[in-house]
């Protein structure tokens, strides 16, 4: 039997010993990109697409959809890949602090109504839809600035 309370609890997202894999959304509507601000780091108080870390044994469209569900209330179907981005970042001392390879999906709304706005739950500190002329206005992770250019979205 194994004593749980003498157990020490690792975060290997940080300084990882490997890549983890990652997943976002990209959910547009009426030229708008649905964007949520981030709770935790990396990256804390930057806004980004929804989405997380996948799952041991979750298939990656599974993980979009339940990161769009747990993050923003809506309920989605995997419509095609975005792109995959590299996200590699450094501490002051130039070791690898976090390094996530991140599988993003455009998504469409399946349920509800078409206008409903997101409700920012879980890892989001908020969330809503931002009009594409106004992306660069907001404070943008560096991996959804790279996103969008490779995608010719707000960064032509």
């Amino acid at each position: 039997m194994v004593n749980r309370e003498n157990l020490t609890v690792f975060d290997t997202r940080k300084y990882p010993v490997r890549p983890h894999i990652g997943v976002g959304i990209l959910l547009i509507r009426n030229n708008q990109l649905l964007l949520v601000k981030r709770k935790f780091n990396p990256d804390a108080g930057y806004w980004s697409i929804p989405g997380g870390h996948l799952d041991l044994g979750e298939k990656i469209e599974v993980a979009a959809v339940r990161e769009a569900s747990e993050e923003t209330g809506f309920k989605v179907k995997v419509s095609r890949l975005a792109g995959i981005i590299d996200k590699i970042m450094y501490d002051n001392e130039g070791k690898i602090e976090y390094h996530y390879v991140l599988i993003n999906y455009f998504v469409e709304q399946i349920e509800g109504d078409k206008n409903q706005q997101p409700n920012a739950a879980d890892d989001a500190l908020e969330a809503h839809f931002v009009p594409f002329d106004q992306l660069k206005s907001y404070k943008l992770t560096e991996s959804l600035i790279e996103l969008l250019k490779q995608l010719k979205i707000g960064y032509e």
